[in-house]
């Protein structure tokens, strides 16, 4: 029996109405690095989460080096995380 973990693409025709328009407009606007699209993204995330800043990365190494550098952490300092 093969069980899916995750059903991306049942997930997918659900929101297909939204995502795709939007993906387009993106597209269409060559707008894939910062602008309106990432600005209203911060600003919906951090009203969501009552938070006053929200800073959206292009991955989880990003993340942590601008976490790390925003509590002045830096060479010589010990940080312990998980593993994986």
């Amino acid at each position: 029996m093969n069980v899916p973990f995750v059903d991306l693409k049942a997930q997918y025709l659900k929101l297909k109405s939204e995502i795709d328009p939007a993906i387009q407009s993106v597209i269409n606007e060559t707008a894939f690095i910062g602008g309106k699209y990432v600005e209203g993204f911060e600003k919906a995330y951090a009203e969501k989460y009552d938070v006053k800043h929200c800073i959206s990365c292009a991955n989880g190494t990003d993340a942590i080096y601008i976490t790390l550098k925003a509590l002045g952490i830096g060479p010589g300092d010990e940080v312990i995380t998980v593993a994986n």
